[in-house]
């Protein structure tokens, strides 16, 4: 009789174990999603604060763009590679912590700042401790998850991007309106210290724990850099999502950091009505299409693994009309009502994008690939974007403080057209994988 029973107990055990599993990985993605929210909470809250920060300290487009790209983008892109390395062999909860813990503190300090200067080198604190947390986080997903749910756990995760968009336009063009644009910036860096110690003492790490001093001893056979990338190089498809995910982010970043340039002088509006409107369409917009990009790369990459990137391709390409009607729309609520289009194309892709770059690396890359994706989508993307936009919007001006409106549009309208750019690259990701399966 007993013997009858122990298999049943037997199945009961995996299963209570499974069911264990399932719920610290969803706890896990809950916890790291209010990390990225928070990531993207006080990266983009200089977005909406931007034009008063302009007015108060006396600065350009140029210096606006150099302020919310390049100071943020210095450190958070050379740094990934080394943490990156170091998620592959250390901690990723650690990691984490400590990373949102940093940029968190430095976001408080942008509120404190009193020169451009100050604030660039705010800006590149936020951007150093950013920088730790994108590649620990991937890699984390990848082994918590399979395959099958990989997509659907990163696009809830990219999910959180606009969401923490949201709260930085909706409540810091709020409180900017209410109060300063430096309360912003503290009301937007203090939650991360909490999220820092709850993720240190409950999220652990499922490869266990690792000693610090033993993750930096050199490994036997261990990846580095120059074998990552040469196993990479031999992935045309790899770097054709690396160019994309540069176009997208250029195009991304380079319209956010002007957002307020562009209602405030084209349209006049105020900072708190702009911050609440532009909130709902990126947390409405940008949500749905990170958790539908997820969810149609698990649906319809069952069949063909390169179909998402065709269809996130194929969204970008559409994104660019509809960018452009939205820069040159002549009322307020339709012109924000438009920019949910490239909102949500530049959100569509993540999980699929993220997914594939997961499954073209090897176990011993994962972390590596993302951070090198990371570094260059980083420093181009949202290092250059936002001062691509700048220069040309002062370009246009041709400092004549009138023109300021109709340049900084024309500056924009340029930017749409990197869309089709991006959509080429997942085309061309889509015909070499159909290649390599053929």
């Amino acid at each position: 009789m007993a013997e009858d029973i122990r298999p049943n107990e037997g199945i009961e055990i995996m299963a209570d174990n499974a069911s264990a599993s399932r719920r610290r990985a969803n706890y896990a993605l809950a916890i790291l999603f209010i990390v990225t929210m928070l990531n993207f909470l006080d990266r983009q809250v200089i977005s909406i604060v931007a034009e008063p920060i302009k007015r108060d300290l006396g600065l350009s487009d140029t210096q606006l763009g150099l302020m919310t790209g390049l100071s943020f983008a210095i450190f958070y892109t050379t740094l990934a590679i080394p943490l990156a390395a170091l998620a592959d062999r250390w901690n990723r909860s650690r990691i984490i912590a400590i990373a949102i813990a940093i940029w968190s503190l430095m976001t408080v300090l942008c509120g404190l700042a009193g020169s451009f200067v100050q604030l660039f080198l705010a800006r590149v604190g936020v951007g150093i401790g950013e920088a730790g947390s994108a590649p620990a986080s991937h890699s984390l997903i990848a082994d918590l998850f399979p395959p099958e749910r990989r997509a659907g756990a990163l696009g809830i995760m990219g999910a959180a991007v606009p969401v923490g968009a949201f709260i930085a336009y909706a409540g810091g063009g709020y409180i900017t309106e209410m109060f300063s644009w430096r309360a912003a910036f503290l009301l937007a860096g203090l939650p991360g210290i909490i999220i820092a110690l709850v993720i240190w003492f409950t999220v652990p790490d499922p490869r266990g724990k690792v000693s610090l001093a033993k993750a930096f001893q050199p490994a036997a056979g261990e990846m580095t850099l120059r074998a990552a990338l040469l196993e990479l190089s031999r992935k045309p498809a790899y770097w054709h999502l690396v160019a994309a995910g540069v176009l997208v982010q250029f195009i991304s970043y380079g319209l956010a950091s002007f957002y307020g340039g562009l209602f405030v002088r084209v349209h006049g509006m105020n900072y708190g009505e702009l911050g609440w409107k532009l909130g709902v369409m990126v947390g409405i917009t940008g949500g749905f299409g990170a958790w539908f990009g997820g969810k149609t790369g698990d649906l319809i990459g069952k069949r063909d693994p390169a179909l998402p990137l065709l269809a996130s391709g194929l969204v970008l390409a559409l994104a660019a009309p509809g960018m452009i009607a939205a820069i040159y729309a002549e009322n307020a609520n339709v012109a924000i009502a438009l920019l949910g289009i490239p909102t949500f194309a530049a959100t569509f892709y993540f999980g699929p994008s993220f997914a594939a770059v997961q499954t073209l690396a090897s176990d011993r890359t994962r972390a590596m690939a993302v951070a090198i994706y990371l570094m260059i989508a980083g420093l181009i993307g949202l290092g250059i974007g936002p001062v691509f936009v700048g220069g040309l919007s002062d370009y246009f001006a041709g400092g004549n403080r009138a023109l300021e409106a109709s340049a900084l549009q024309q500056a924009l309208m340029v930017l749409a057209l990197f869309n089709l750019w991006a959509g080429f690259h997942y085309w061309r990701v889509w015909v070499w994988m159909k290649r390599q399966r053929a």
